[in-house]
């Protein structure tokens, strides 16, 4: 089957999301061993939802439904093509065609094309996926980055795997997620 799962949508998710996880993650890391122990000034952190905000962008939700059409479209040419060499196969058999035959040559030859178009159509949709998955996590960031130096925010801290996360607490006041959304509508 060609659709992507909720399962192939939530493991490419969370392999970004790692990603995004660790480039925030050495951030703070690096901003911890900057700041020295005996200032005074004091460090303004917070937390956003990256999961919420790439989830809640409304380029995301109109490329997904494009990726979803793109999907079913795939999903009805394969499964005609499928039914069509279905049809043939049992045609053959009752027929008692000889495996050496002209005919079961030529079915042998659309079931390989046949396997051909289903591979290239699933990384079709993948690639596009993947490549719809960047711009818009790069977006997200890039707007978070934006919001944090406008509003001279020292560490921003990625909050969105609740338990494996780097964020074991944080207040509602830190959390700048629904600001965000409104500067991405």
């Amino acid at each position: 089957m060609i659709a992507h799962s909720p399962k192939a949508y939530y493991a490419l998710r969370v392999l970004f999301f790692s990603v995004a996880c660790m480039k925030i993650s050495s951030l703070l890391i690096a901003s911890l061993c900057c700041i020295p122990l005996y200032s005074q000034a004091q460090t303004k952190i917070a937390t956003v939802d990256v999961a919420r905000l790439i989830n809640e962008v409304p380029d995301a939700v109109n490329k997904k439904k494009e990726l979803d059409v793109a999907s079913e479209q795939a999903k009805t040419k394969i499964e005609a093509k499928g039914k069509e060499l279905q049809a043939l196969k049992i045609k053959l058999e009752t027929a008692n065609v000889p495996a050496d035959s002209k005919e079961a040559d030529s079915f042998r030859s659309q079931a390989r094309d046949f396997e051909r178009m289903r591979a290239d159509a699933k990384a079709d949709l993948e690639k596009r996926f993947l490549k719809v998955n960047k711009e818009i996590t790069d977006k997200v960031m890039s707007k978070i980055e934006t919001y944090a130096k406008a509003n001279s925010y020292d560490l921003v801290i990625d909050k969105s795997d609740k338990y494996r996360g780097p964020i074991l607490f944080g207040a509602p006041s830190a959390d700048i997620t629904n600001e965000i959304i409104k500067t991405l509508k």
